[in-house]
């Protein structure tokens, strides 16, 4: 797409902050404040059409990815089919360069240059369905309930060891809190099902990555969120790279010349879900116990082979959902 304008959007809770300028003029630069809103959004519009006469379709506008506060932005874009590029914040941060200071006028000028120095490489946003959008609220509750109840074990482990005579009061307390977050966490869990199973694509997505074997509900369940229903990630490698699992070479002229590493810019919630995973592989008598065993006696390292076998589960994850067929354990003596 040949873009004439392009601008940069710094996103708060109350306000946005828009720099703007024209492709064919990039050092002339215009700044606005607006709400954060969908009224903030028409008034930005509104501004922009009175100073340039570039058509909507022909703008390219960039924001950082802001989480919740992002929200009433890209609605308004995903309404008006507008083209709105929400980038990585770490990506532009080590993109911009060395800054002095930090204003958001500035963040929102950085921004607009970043989109019109990457403008081949953008990434237009398309706002999420309702039912993925509920899934992800309830796998994040459930993400913290578990934290919490995690955080009351410890304590009452710790308590019951070494301060039970002293603690008995607070221990009930908490072990009240451990048996509430309990019925919650379970609570979501039930909820998780019938809300996955009222989109029907969805529920053939989620069926079909939970039949690879060693992957389990929750697994499952988060692959299909966080790929949105397999349209972010379509390749499993560049899936296993965004959880961690894809080795990068690790050397430099003559004198580094070190082993290859996982990144630790990763999804480390997918990537300790999926070592589970690996994990219960190997218990019993299968091809990944087979695959594992054979390898650690060639001498491999047992996190060297537990990393295969996490990208084997995405890669088969992947597999199954493209080809829309279960997979099948132990394949070739099936055949």
């Amino acid at each position: 797409m040949n873009y004439k304008l392009f601008a940069g959007i710094d996103i708060s809770k109350k306000k946005t902050d828009v720099v703007f300028f024209l492709s064919q003029a990039p050092d002339q630069a215009y700044h606005q404040c607006f709400e954060n809103n969908k009224k903030g959004c028409l008034e930005m519009l509104n501004w922009i059409a009175s100073l340039t006469a570039v058509s909507f379709q022909e703008m390219l506008f960039c924001a950082e990815d802001t989480g919740l506060y992002t929200l009433p932005l890209c609605t308004f874009f995903s309404q008006q089919q507008g083209k709105l590029w929400i980038e990585n914040p770490l990506r532009l941060k080590r993109s911009l360069g060395l800054k002095r200071g930090k204003s958001d006028k500035a963040d929102a000028l950085q921004i607009a240059q970043y989109a019109f120095l990457h403008r081949s490489k953008a990434i237009l946003y398309q706002l999420p369905s309702k039912t993925l959008t509920t899934l992800k609220n309830l796998i994040s509750c459930r993400k913290q309930l578990l934290k919490h109840q995690t955080a009351l074990k410890s304590t009452c482990t710790e308590l019951n060891a070494f301060d039970k005579e002293t603690a008995s009061f607070t221990l009930k307390i908490r072990a009240a809190l451990i048996k509430e977050h309990r019925a919650k966490i379970r609570l979501i869990d039930e909820k998780l099902l019938v809300i996955i199973r009222e989109d029907a694509k969805l529920q053939r997505q989620y069926q079909l990555v939970k039949s690879v074997h060693g992957i389990g509900v929750q697994t499952a369940m988060l692959i299909v969120v966080t790929t949105q229903g397999f349209t972010l990630f379509t390749d499993s490698r560049k899936f296993a790279c965004y959880c961690g699992l894809a080795p990068f070479e690790n050397s430099s002229g003559s004198s580094l010349k070190g082993k290859s590493k996982v990144s630790h810019l990763a999804n480390k919630k997918l990537k300790a879900l999926l070592t589970m995973c690996a994990l219960n592989t190997i218990k019993k008598d299968n091809e990944f116990k087979r695959y594992y065993d054979r390898r650690m006696k060639e001498g491999k390292h047992h996190s060297s082979v537990l990393n295969a076998l996490r990208s084997k589960l995405v890669s088969r994850a992947f597999a199954a959902v493209l080809n829309d067929r279960p997979y099948i354990k132990e394949y070739h003596q099936a055949a």
